[in-house]
């Protein structure tokens, strides 16, 4: 996986906000792509701004943005090792963000050569950054989650395969992540290559205003397809109609309660994720003290 840097062009055509007084920097950087995989990954709007932009303007500047997130960073506190950091969608502001996160980290790199070791979001969650050749590390503490047979209930008539188990962490504004194939045995692992059509996340079909009616946290839809531990692959979706967001492009952040739950259920520190939406997009974590690495 790569960071690309591509600094916005004004055109003549420029959008307004462009020419406000507190804009100091804009540019768009992409992660978690794959040209060998096919897959694009997602992307952020970066703006480096100065005191006074107001949480309206960001609002406003995000919902101009063709981006999945628009990061927004004071230019008073990226030298420092702590810096305060707040990421928008198209319509509302979001709680946690890792792809923006790690795009931010990435594009202060290359662009200025350093980065802060942490970036705080606005309910205090600590966002560290590691640096690896060039290239930032997403650490994030890990979420644990617990079987839910209400979760299950809920989603039953959202999704268009059998879920077969559903795990829940925060009732309101939390993640629930729902498994479609059995839980491995030693038979089932054998046959894996042969289950990879059938459960194949592409294929699934949701009911977005279902899900948006009957279901409170954000769903990660999960298919594990490989339990070798030097060549774990599992398969996700991620879906959150109630926070502005039908399906997601790339999520960092839904890793933090992935990765324990495939350590609890299968014993896996670390493994490949493919995200299987439009764009599609490849995270590699590691994990181990209740802390998840996402690159």
């Amino acid at each position: 996986m790569q960071a690309k840097v591509n600094t916005l062009c004004l055109t003549k055509r420029k959008p307004k906000w462009l020419t406000l007084r507190f804009i100091k920097l804009t540019s768009t950087e992409s992660v978690f792509y794959s040209p060998a995989n096919n897959l694009k990954g997602s992307s952020a709007l970066i703006v480096i701004y100065k005191i006074g932009l107001t949480s309206k303007t960001m609002q406003y500047i995000a919902s101009q943005s063709n981006h999945p997130a628009t990061v927004f960073l004071n230019q008073n506190e990226i030298t420092k090792r702590h810096c305060n950091i707040r990421w928008f969608n198209q319509t509302s502001e979001i709680k946690r963000c890792g792809h923006g996160t790690l795009a931010a980290a990435n594009f202060l790199i290359k662009y200025f050569g350093y980065c802060p070791e942490v970036f705080t979001s606005m309910s205090n969650e600590r966002f560290t950054i590691r640096v690896k050749k060039q290239r930032a590390q997403l650490l994030l503490k890990s979420i644990e989650s617990k079987k839910s047979e209400l979760a299950k209930g809920e989603l039953k008539r959202v999704f268009s395969l059998e879920i077969k188990a559903a795990y829940s962490a925060g009732e309101n504004n939390g993640y629930t992540v729902v498994l479609f194939n059995e839980e491995f045995n030693k038979e089932f692992s054998k046959d894996v290559e042969k289950d990879v059509e059938k459960d194949d996340l592409k294929s699934l079909h949701v009911d977005f205003k279902a899900l948006n009616k009957l279901h409170k946290n954000a769903v990660i839809a999960l298919s594990i397809k490989n339990i070798d531990k030097k060549n774990a692959i599992a398969h996700f979706r991620y879906f959150a109609p109630q926070f502005g967001v039908n399906e997601d492009s790339a999520t960092g952040s839904a890793v933090s309660i992935i990765a324990p739950l495939q350590f609890r259920l299968h014993g896996l520190n670390k493994a490949k994720l493919i995200q299987q939406s439009n764009n599609g997009a490849l995270l590699n974590y590691e994990f181990n003290n209740a802390k998840v690495v996402i690159y």
